[in-house]
């Protein structure tokens, strides 16, 4: 008969036994500890095994190119996932590891939202009762924040019309802030009774942002991921010709590669070059005159 999965265990349970079995003793045990730190920063310790599905991985992998990692370091990330699914497999905690995806060097696709399938999105999160997510929606792609900065946001962070972030709380450890467009003024304001700005958990998220993609008929789109929403913020900017470096300033990127992923984006850039190139001052042509 097949396995049954044991409910109740959590990856960072995966992760303490297979720290005593294999990572321990091995002489790449620091290597482990900064590699599983950097993974629980974007999947949470305490996310449940039976949750780490390869679209999870694959959010967390879009997040980890977002900060610049190349291929290799994001498949180093990746193994030790799948190493913690294995000793739980072995465990008979899990069914079977799933297979997760990987990167090869090289570029790889930015999934974006257009305005009219953002649309889509909103009405959707409407018909399905999901307020929350609809505002939760809305903020990520005006501020181009990232799933776990939104999550930490509390009411004292919105300032005279500015989004902060603090040191600590973004990926990078530095703080930055964003002036808030109209519609994420107006919802961070009415939001503003709770202490917590969005107050739920990323298990919660991911649950109802998977009612959301299920009800749009996206399963079998791996690149509709809430990542994603962080991706149409640098790319809305872009095509409506904001300079690379207050982009680059605005969503946080600490290495302008990051964010010149996005240039092709930009409308006519070709045509604006020649254009700046034909602004040449005319020279004042001197006439000499008889007296």
């Amino acid at each position: 008969p097949p396995k049954e999965e044991v409910k109740g265990y959590t990856l960072k349970d995966a992760h303490d036994l297979t720290w005593r079995l294999y990572w321990k003793g091995d002489k790449g045990k620091q290597c482990h500890e900064v590699t599983i730190n950097c993974v629980f920063r974007t999947i949470p310790s305490q996310t449940p095994l039976t949750d780490i599905t390869p679209a999870v991985v694959l959010e967390a992998i879009e997040e980890w190119e977002d900060e610049g990692n190349s291929g290799s370091t994001v498949n180093r990330k990746v193994s030790h996932i799948s190493k913690m699914l294995s000793t739980a497999a072995e465990q008979g905690w899990i069914k079977a590891v799933p297979k997760l995806p990987r990167r090869k060097p090289g570029k790889h696709r930015i999934r974006w939202m257009s305005e009219h399938e953002e649309l889509k999105v909103l009405n959707a999160c409407t018909q399905l009762g999901l307020d929350d997510l609809r505002d939760f929606i809305v903020v990520a792609i005006d501020t181009g924040f990232r799933r776990s900065e939104l999550l930490g946001l509390v009411s004292n962070d919105f300032v005279n019309g500015m989004v902060q972030l603090h040191a600590g709380s973004t990926k990078s450890d530095k703080a930055r802030a964003v002036p808030a467009t109209r519609r994420v003024a107006e919802i961070l304001t009415r939001r503003s009774d709770n202490r917590k700005l969005f107050d739920f958990q990323f298990h919660t998220l991911r649950a109802r942002w998977l009612a959301l993609k299920s009800h749009l008929g996206m399963d079998d789109d791996p690149q509709f991921v809430i990542h994603m929403l962080r991706h149409t913020c640098a790319s809305r900017m872009v095509q409506r010709g904001v300079n690379l470096a207050v982009v680059q300033q605005w969503m946080g990127h600490s290495n302008i590669a990051t964010t010149l992923r996005y240039a092709h984006l930009a409308p006519d850039s070709l045509a604006i070059g020649r254009e700046a190139l034909e602004q040449v001052s005319t020279v004042p042509v001197l006439k000499v005159v008889n007296c």
